[in-house]
């Protein structure tokens, strides 16, 4: 038995049918295949992993079921193989990883459909992640970039996360799948109040450019709701506001976290920041009030950004005191 005696493309086409019949986990399961890795067969949209229907196939035409230890040309081979019979065969590299706006989306329809989406929900979602302007559009252009077969794909990833879920998943779902899962998967309804943003900000003309900040691409909310967020906090209006508020309230700028005064430290006055305190998805789309806003220094404003999970100006202080005191 070897692959080069696969030559007929039909039982390639009776083991994908197969496939769809039990369901990927469950024909894995039943020919002893690990989820690919690399290669997949794409027939309509939907991807496939390459050796087990390679494996399959050659028992669909011959009887007898290439194994996974079998293929020892490796997933390369079996790709130029199944190639050769008029299949497309693809291998979804080369392409950004995805951003937590994307994951967010994505968890958020696993989550609505009980881990089943339809193949209908599925496109409309490649189609939208494709129209949110988080790349520049030459990525977006890209054929392969968020296509139905990779959203599957990233759906599978959630798979393999879900404690619920008694298949097998992807086995390399990535550590952006597992931060989304465990910062979103237990509040459903906050998730979709922070996609339901994320698609009305994302997919606009008047959608926040990159704020060139590294903390965007982690930002607990994704790269779209973190730079409205920055906006806000660079407001001048808002700004100068906020600090005239404070000033006449108080008679200093300190910062509210380790109280920090740069005029008493050096003598320079108002080096301070404004940070907008609640995150965009607990108040939507609405006019921030200044007490949505904290005077916090340079250092501990760039602690609040890099601190997950999202935390306070309060809370950051009460963290501040107990490891230093009051002092």
């Amino acid at each position: 038995m070897a692959l080069a005696d696969l030559t007929d493309p039909e039982a390639v086409r009776r083991a994908i049918a197969e496939f769809d019949a039990i369901g990927r986990d469950t024909f894995l399961k039943r020919y002893g295949f690990d989820p690919a890795k690399d290669y997949f067969i794409v027939v309509d949209d939907k991807m496939y992993d390459s050796k087990a229907i390679t494996g399959v196939a050659h028992l669909y035409q011959h009887g007898e079921l290439l194994t996974a230890d079998m293929f020892s040309g490796g997933s390369a081979t079996v790709a130029n193989r199944v190639g050769k019979l008029g299949f497309e065969v693809t291998r979804p590299v080369g392409l950004p990883d995805w951003s937590t706006d994307e994951l967010m989306l994505a968890l958020d329809l696993y989550l609505r459909a009980n881990g089943k989406a339809t193949a209908q929900a599925v496109a409309d979602l490649s189609a939208e992640l494709r129209s949110l302007r988080i790349f520049p559009d030459e990525v977006r252009s890209n054929d392969r970039f968020r296509n139905p077969s990779g959203v599957t794909l990233k759906l599978y990833n959630f798979s393999s996360i879900d404690p619920a879920h008694a298949g097998q998943g992807m086995a390399h779902g990535g550590a952006g799948d597992v931060r989304v899962w465990e910062a979103w998967a237990h509040r459903p309804d906050e998730l979709r109040e922070a996609v339901a943003l994320i698609r009305a900000y994302g997919a606009t003309d008047d959608a926040p450019e990159a704020t060139g900040e590294e903390e965007e691409y982690g930002a607990t909310e994704g790269r779209i709701l973190y730079r409205e967020h920055r906006r806000y906090e660079r407001d001048r209006n808002l700004v100068a506001r906020k600090k005239q508020a404070v000033l006449k309230k108080a008679g200093s700028l300190a910062c509210e976290v380790c109280d920090f005064e740069s005029s008493e430290t050096y003598d320079v006055e108002g080096v301070i920041d404004v940070h907008h305190v609640v995150p965009l998805h607990k108040i939507g789309v609405s006019v921030t009030t200044l007490n949505d806003l904290a005077l916090v220094c340079p250092t501990c404003h760039r602690v609040l950004h890099k601190h997950r999970p999202i935390i306070t100006p309060a809370e950051l202080r009460e963290k501040r005191t107990e490891q230093f005191g009051d002092g």
